[in-house]
């Protein structure tokens, strides 16, 4: 019971791995570059027909060699998009910190959330109800569709048999399942944990449910430039579908095995607007309480933080509500802090967002750049912050602050930080 009696306040959880597959490449070494080059994974949708729908546009992937990941070829029809992007993430994020499971695969789990699940799947199996009769769903309907097969599929590749389940807080997801991830670590129920998200709502009931509430971009005719955050022309997101997962571990766990160490989840915290299902609140309530919370965890000020990797989906109230709580909360040092987007090239990947924006901390910590937020064109005048427009920028950051927000008006925060033994 050693482990149990971990001190979470002086436990250390360090990032030994990443993985993703998303808009702009299949593995993180494509993502980043194309991430940096500030290229546009955004284009007139090829996987869903919208011939007749007034929304033609999504950041789509394109799947590569699936072998590696799925040697038994049958489960690519058995388990939705969402399934298979959390998996190829998480396997990627498992080569990549070099772990073994063997000796004690009680002490590895995996937390990978999601916001809508296995809508497509679903969609697909209802037609066929009303088509055909109850005997014609798929004996892999349920395990193929609900938001844990994602945790439980990999687990079950990589004999993973500590905590696992999943987490679905909409768009605040990834954040969260990186933070509860990182507190099992902390009170001793795991050394190492995979976590992140993984989303596959580019499909007709995404584009239809999203865009009857008016949230989407129909910026049909220039879908590279259709996502704006924080320009004054922005008029929605753009629905993206990936999935990005890291593996965090505690510190003394991943010194003791020579584990290459990216960086540091330093804090994290969580809040709930209270005021709107949809809509933030309009001075960021709950997103200031998010980011405050964070920076207690992390027991940083607030002139430590370099970065801010926005929520930034390029709606109008979101931007300018987000936009609103940096100013009160980083107060007389706002402008000082840069700010910027990744959904400004990959739309906004929902449940899957935060832990691509997470993979992309990571790389601005080992590459000392700080990739742009394109298509700004001309900045909201209401909007203050510090937005790195359309160019990377060289910058030695030491503490990135990363935010998501959901539907629900839940909120997550949290710090990636340069590693310092």
């Amino acid at each position: 019971m050693k482990n149990m009696n971990r001190d979470p306040y002086r436990t250390r959880v360090v990032i030994t791995g990443m993985g993703t597959i998303n808009p702009l490449g299949n593995n993180v070494k494509e993502f980043w570059e194309n991430l940096e080059a500030g290229k546009s994974g955004i284009r007139l949708a090829q996987h869903t027909p919208l011939d007749n729908y007034y929304i033609k546009i999504g950041a789509e992937v394109d799947f590569p060699d699936l072998s590696e990941y799925f040697p038994k070829k049958y489960f690519l029809k058995r388990l939705d998009r969402f399934i298979i992007f959390g998996h190829v993430a998480a396997a990627q994020a498992f080569k990549d910190s070099g772990l073994e499971t063997e000796r004690s695969p009680r002490r590895f789990g995996a937390l990978i959330g999601t916001g809508d699940a296995g809508v497509g799947i679903q969609v697909e199996n209802i037609k066929n109800v009303f088509d055909h009769g109850m005997d014609s769903v798929s004996p892999y309907y349920v395990v193929g569709c609900i938001p844990n097969t994602a945790s439980g599929y990999f687990a079950k590749e990589f004999n993973l048999q500590g905590p696992n389940f999943s987490v679905n807080s909409a768009c605040a997801t990834s954040n969260h399942a990186i933070g509860l991830a990182s507190m099992m670590i902390k009170m001793g129920m795991a050394d190492a944990m995979f976590a992140g998200g993984s989303e596959a709502v580019v499909n007709i009931m995404g584009f239809a449910g999203f865009g009857v509430i008016g949230a989407l971009s129909q910026r049909n005719d220039s879908p590279q430039t259709a996502s704006r955050p924080f320009d004054k022309d922005r008029d929605g997101f753009i629905l993206g579908e990936g999935a990005g997962v890291i593996c965090l571990e505690e510190l003394e766990h991943a010194k003791k095995r020579g584990a290459h160490i990216y960086g540091e989840l330093k804090g994290f915290g969580f809040s709930c607007d209270a005021h709107d299902l949809v809509a933030p609140h309009p001075e960021g309530r709950g997103a200031c309480s998010a980011m405050e919370l964070a920076l207690e965890n992390a027991s940083l000020n607030k002139e430590q933080i370099d970065l801010i990797n926005a929520h930034g989906t390029s709606t109008p109230l979101g931007d300018l509500s987000e936009s609103r709580a940096i100013c009160r909360v980083f107060k007389d040092n706002f402008k000082d802090i840069k700010v910027h987007s990744t959904k400004s090239m990959i739309g906004h990947l929902v449940g899957a967002a935060g832990g691509v924006e997470a993979v992309a901390a990571i790389m601005a910590l080992k590459k000392d750049i700080i990739h742009p937020t394109i298509n700004q064109f001309e900045q909201d005048p209401e909007i203050l912050i510090n937005v790195v427009k359309n160019k990377p920028v060289q910058a030695k950051v030491h503490h990135i602050l990363s935010n998501s927000f959901g539907f629900g008006g839940q909120n997550a925060s949290i710090i990636i930080s340069r590693f310092k033994d």
